[in-house]
């Protein structure tokens, strides 16, 4: 009987830790950056969960970072880990929530700044419809500029540009 008492405290005390905020320190590229915890700890690098933006030497590479930097550097969010867990680079899969509670994979794909990942995202319908409406909209990279200018995902810029690719990922 003692030891539940004890198991309910460590669970009361293990909650808040679950849902400190964290602050963005760094943004690597559209759909990467580094977070800490508002009261101090250790930083950790995340990749949004089920979307894919321009790589940065790819058209609308830049502006995808400068969109999640306007977004969320210096800002507080909120890191929801996704069952996937981390990628092979080590950086965690999350949906990030800001203040307010809009979603940034959704203002990216709103935006036209990034697909939705389909090789990651499985039932991702919603987000699917919003990169539907802002392709439909020519928003971002889904403007139209001719036959050249054809947006071209990242997982297949990867595949054709792969002496483009810096050494390392974080």
């Amino acid at each position: 009987m003692r030891l539940l008492p004890a198991l309910l405290l460590c669970l009361f005390l293990a909650v808040p830790a679950l849902a400190e905020p964290y602050r963005v320190v760094e943004v690597a590229d559209g759909d990467t950056f580094t977070v800490e915890p508002r009261f101090g700890g250790y930083r950790a690098k995340v990749r949004l969960y089920g979307i894919d933006a321009p790589e940065l030497r790819q058209p609308h590479g830049a502006a995808a970072r400068r969109f999640v930097i306007n977004a969320v550097l210096f800002k507080e969010v909120d890191v929801q880990p996704t069952p996937q867990g981390k990628d092979r680079y080590g950086r965690i899969f999350a949906i990030v929530v800001l203040e307010g509670g809009a979603v940034l994979q959704e203002m990216l794909l709103q935006a036209g700044l990034a697909w939705v990942y389909p090789q990651y995202c499985k039932d991702c319908k919603k987000w699917e419809a919003m990169q539907a409406e802002a392709k439909a909209q020519q928003r971002g990279l889904w403007a139209r500029k001719g036959v050249e200018g054809k947006a071209v995902p990242p997982w297949e810029w990867r595949k054709s540009n792969i002496n483009l690719r810096p050494a390392r990922y974080w």
